[in-house]
């Protein structure tokens, strides 16, 4: 009789413990679903305030996807093949940054960039950024608009700047490019600067940006705090920033109140000025992009790096290390070379600094709302 009893107790109890954990199954894929059925493009679409779709959309990421959003990254060749879609699905990256050896002409160009979006997006649902450094572009390919060498632009009247740039815009976007890298803000570096003026950079960065955005396109202006200090030298932060707050960054502080904010992001440089922080670039540095450019200069919006391959070789790290510093410190996107190795490491350094605390959840998802709030304010869509 106590042998039939608890083979009927038992039985009962499997019962029960299986029914529950159907029970928690069925939620936890009734939870998944929820997520998963939260349309990006539902978001971008409703009446709701931007604030609030960029925390509705950063509290339906993963972590991976979050990560993902922190990487710009280049890519080999000219056409989208299995092994350049595998990278953007892989690493669900923020944007593509296109350099001259992806550029053959309008057609391929066009075909590319298209691709690029498609794969981008259906991995991370984002619209991505798809980048160009207009000033980098070879002037002896044909197929493209003939701009002047960098130092040339502040020697020309206003009208035809504007004329240049807007039609360069116009060409730009028609190949599918939705961010642009520049207008240039440093002073006076041969093959860099537009001009040595502060004024007038102020005035034809800001014309420049006028016609960027009028044709829906995102910009970077480039590099923050400055790209060389030549011979200068200072005792004090205070003495360093005196200097730049009445040159390089003159221009920044004009262009910061002056820009419609979330429309542009800014590009730290990889200088180093000792005075300020003797230990890290620019690039990695919070007394530079932290405490003077957010907290001093009061600009909140998306920060990317120079390329940081470049900048891992000047500081001597590993180019992991360098991207974690890079975010540690305050920037929200850093941009990889088309190296694959590179581009692994850098995901997996920061994928495990945001495992390990070094990068915080906060300062993660701090990042993660200036990029969002600047793909989701101007509606630049694929």
């Amino acid at each position: 009789m106590n042998l039939l009893f608890w083979r009927v107790l038992c039985g009962i109890a499997l019962v029960v413990a299986v029914i529950g954990a159907a029970g928690c199954q069925h939620e936890s894929q009734a939870e998944q679903e929820e997520v998963r059925t939260i349309s990006y493009r539902a978001v971008m679409q409703s009446d709701k305030p931007v604030p609030e779709k960029v925390n509705t959309w950063l509290g339906a990421m993963s972590q991976e996807d979050k990560i993902g959003q922190l990487m710009m990254i280049s890519l080999h060749g000219n056409t989208v093949g299995q092994s350049q879609r595998d990278v953007i699905r892989k690493y669900r990256v923020s944007g593509v940054m296109l350099t001259n050896g992806n550029l053959h002409n309008k057609d391929q160009v066009k075909a590319f960039t298209k691709d690029i979006m498609q794969t981008a997006t259906t991995a991370s649902m984002i619209t991505p950024y798809i980048g160009i450094n207009r000033d980098k572009v070879l002037r002896s390919n044909e197929s493209f608009l003939r701009l002047p060498e960098p130092n040339r632009w502040g020697q020309l009247p206003m009208e035809r700047i504007v004329n240049l740039v807007t039609r360069s815009a116009i060409e730009m976007r028609d190949m599918g490019f939705n961010l642009i890298m520049g207008p240039n803000a440093n002073l006076g570096v041969p093959n860099v600067s537009y001009t040595s003026d502060p004024t007038w950079a102020g005035h034809m960065d800001l014309a420049m940006a006028e016609r960027y955005q009028i044709n829906q396109i995102w910009f970077g202006y480039n590099y923050f705090p400055t790209v060389s200090l030549g011979d200068a030298s200072f005792g004090t932060a205070n003495e360093a920033k005196a200097y730049l707050n009445n040159t390089d960054v003159a221009v920044f502080k004009r262009l910061i109140s002056q820009t419609t904010a979330n429309t542009y992001m800014l590009i730290m440089s990889h200088v180093q000025i000792p005075a300020i922080d003797n230990t890290h670039l620019a690039s990695t540095s919070k007394a530079i992009i932290t405490d003077w450019l957010r907290h001093d200069l009061g600009y909140n919006g998306v920060v990317m790096t120079d390329r940081i391959d470049i900048g891992a070789l000047q500081a001597n790290q590993k180019i992991g290390d360098f991207a974690v510093s890079s975010i540690v410190a305050g920037s929200d996107l850093v941009l990889v070379d088309a190296d694959t190795v590179h581009i692994d490491e850098v995901h997996r350094a920061l994928t495990q600094a945001v495992a390990n605390g070094t990068i915080t959840n906060d300062r993660l998802n701090d990042a993660v709302k200036h990029i969002l709030l600047m793909k989701m304010q101007t509606q630049i869509q694929q």
